[in-house]
């Protein structure tokens, strides 16, 4: 009975030992890699400050500012008689022309969507109803 006490905890020393050490090494192991990923870094952001560097303000030529007048067309009334502000208009024109880039798409009307569901609500919907 002692004896199988005794080879108990010694079997459990030995796990918690191991455990321990094969911690301390992983340890050890991320943070080398820490390192490593500092050190490439680093050497990247030199690399890409020399070629920063390399041109200066004499090498670009400055480009002339051209004024565009922008004329503001009056939002179009919807069934319900409310309208779209222009600002929002803009800010959508504006978002597009961000992804899409300039010139590549072009708005040709804008509406208020249905009010049928918030749009928390849409998202919740799709989250929950989506294939695995």
């Amino acid at each position: 009975m002692l004896e199988n006490l005794k080879l108990g905890f010694i079997i459990l020393l030995a796990g918690v030992v191991i455990v321990f050490c094969v911690l301390i090494l992983l340890i050890g192991i991320i943070k080398l890699y820490s390192e490593l990923v500092v050190t490439v870094q680093n050497t990247f952001k030199k690399k890409t400050a020399k070629k920063k560097k390399s041109v200066t303000r004499e090498d670009v030529e400055p480009q002339p500012v051209v004024k565009q007048e922008v004329v503001a067309e009056p939002a179009v009334k919807s069934d319900d008689d409310s309208s779209i502000p222009l600002e929002v208009i803009a800010a959508i024109a504006a978002a597009a022309t961000v992804v899409f880039g300039e010139g590549a798409v072009q708005i040709k009307s804008v509406k208020r969507s249905s009010k049928r569901r918030s749009a928390w609500k849409s998202a919740g919907v799709a989250e929950n109803t989506r294939s695995f």
